[in-house]
């Protein structure tokens, strides 16, 4: 009896699984049809959600950071489907049982909430979304979907607090995954058997950036390698959430320092100067929460960064050109290509601003949006391309290289308040968690905040982009609401006081 039952068994299975395979066989023999992506899309989701059911919560933080793709129309990025996926599981587990809550946060949600407000009516005030799907003309709701998803990854993000004991686990998790980023670098020395790995990790997005200049009659090569900066910024941001300023400096363990300067010089190839700005920047930020300033380890730092500037710059245009392009920005003698290349940068930013600043009036009450004319955006890149207007196509995307460009001009003064209020809450808890917190998680704390202000200075002073930004700053005050749950405050000291009567001695507490 248990055999018939046991064949019966594998016969319906092998009856529904046989025409499955054939029906999404025929489907990936034809990738740029969308309704095939979709069904496929759907047909994994539904064989994973038992999955994602027990480990949604951190794969959306694994997810975070991570250079990976859908290998289907249009290359979503990973993070998105989790993200969704992982908020409609919260909701629904909070449907189901009242007692699953979200971590409440009001000072974060409400700005959130109201950016999110914004974005959708100037969206509906500007021609829509843009996905230019079902007969849409416009393009660009790719952008308006990164804004949303932000704030969709903070509220799954906060549905749930994060385990005392997996607190670094999480966090090494969060920034180790940008590590992805140089997984489209070994393109260039993989056998062809190995390319199906870059249709889910895109070589083109690791940014292998390679730029001919011919200087003084030489043909010149300056090579940028910015997933390397990447890799080098998770593994050291890592590090200083793991142990803070005071643990790497620990001489006692000098592989911590030996670790930081190694990455520190590695992400150098990237040839991105705000990189290194912004990892010399959190360093600071760190030591001053720290309590370092007025501690003996300021004047040996200072020394020794004197010392070591003093024997390593004068060497400096002997060094790769990625890095020399790097450290530009110090008043030291590089080689011609890597200065006429970070100048060259500079310029052209500096003339999209002056064509750009004339327009912000006319979208302070009504901002622009992220919608784009195709016909538009075609005439641009013509222009472009005969050397016209070089700054045009990123103009019409909205890619202004600006944070506050970026806010102001897309959603208006409205939008900019909004995110300026986001802005503020966040800073504001992410303080009162780092004097409040519970003590086993100082560190962590006191790296969240300096790394959120960091990347806030460098918004508005180095390059900023809203719609790609917003991920990191919801992402950073996320993990900090869910390692404290919620936003820290003072608690209320009890003072037991000793009162003398003429008759007894009596505690009186008040």
């Amino acid at each position: 009896m248990s055999d018939s039952f046991s064949m019966f068994r594998a016969l319906v299975i092998y009856g529904l699984c046989l025409p499955l395979a054939i029906l999404l066989g025929y489907m990936l023999a034809t990738p740029d049809d969308r309704v095939s992506d979709i069904t496929i899309m759907a047909v994994f989701g539904l064989l994973a959600f038992p999955l994602l059911l027990r480990w949604h919560h951190p794969l959306l933080v694994l997810s975070w950071n991570l250079l990976a793709v859908l290998p289907v129309a249009g290359k979503p990025q990973l993070f998105l489907p989790v993200c969704a996926m992982s908020l409609m599981i919260a909701i629904l587990q909070y449907t189901l049982n009242k007692n699953l809550k979200f971590i409440s946060a009001p000072t974060i949600a409400w700005p959130l909430l109201t950016l999110s407000a914004i974005v959708l009516i100037t969206a509906r005030l500007t021609g829509g979304i843009g996905l230019n799907i079902a007969g849409g003309g416009g393009i660009g709701g790719r952008r308006y979907i990164w804004l949303l998803s932000a704030v969709a990854g903070y509220f799954a993000l906060t549905s749930q607090r994060i385990p005392a004991q997996k607190v670094m686990l999480y966090i090494r998790m969060y920034f180790l995954s940008g590590l992805t980023s140089a997984i489209g670098l070994l393109i260039t020395v993989v056998a062809p058997s190995f390319y199906f790995i870059f249709l889910i990790f895109p070589p083109e997005q690791s940014g292998i950036q390679a730029i001919s200049t011919n200087v003084s009659g030489a043909d010149d090569l300056l090579s940028r390698f910015s997933g390397l900066s990447t890799v080098g910024t998770a593994i050291n941001m890592t590090l200083l959430a793991t142990f803070g300023i005071r643990g790497i400096l620990n001489l006692q363990k000098p592989w911590r320092l030996t670790c930081f300067l190694f990455f520190l010089f590695l992400g150098m190839l990237g040839g991105f100067r705000s990189g290194l700005i912004l990892i010399l920047l959190q360093c600071s930020v760190m030591f001053y929460f720290e309590g370092l300033m007025r501690s003996r380890m300021l004047p040996v730092i200072l020394l020794l960064t004197i010392l070591g500037g003093a024997v390593v710059l004068p060497f400096a245009n002997k060094l790769p050109l990625s890095i020399q392009r790097t450290i530009s920005f110090l008043p030291i003698q590089v080689d011609t290509l890597a200065a006429m290349d970070a100048q060259g940068s500079t310029e052209w930013r500096l003339q999209m601003w002056q064509r750009v600043l004339p327009e912000v009036p006319k979208y302070l009450f009504l901002g622009k949006g992220y919608s784009i004319d195709p016909g538009a955006l075609e005439m641009a890149v013509a222009r472009m391309t005969a050397g016209q207007d070089p700054w045009e196509g990123s103009m019409l995307s909205g890619d202004y290289h600006s944070g506050p460009l970026s806010a102001i001009i897309p959603f208006g003064i409205w939008g900019a308040l909004a995110f300026l209020w986001f802005l503020y809450a966040s800073i504001k808890a992410l303080y009162q968690n780092h004097l409040y917190g519970d003590p086993e998680f100082k560190t962590v704390n006191t790296f969240l905040l300096a790394a959120f202000i960091t990347k806030t200075i460098g918004y508005f002073f180095i390059f900023g982009s809203l719609f790609s930004d917003l991920l990191g700053f919801t992402g950073m005050i996320g993990l900090s609401v869910c390692i404290n749950g919620g936003v820290r405050s003072a608690v209320p000291v009890v003072v037991v006081k000793t009162v003398f009567n003429k008759f007894k001695l009596a505690n009186a507490t008040r």
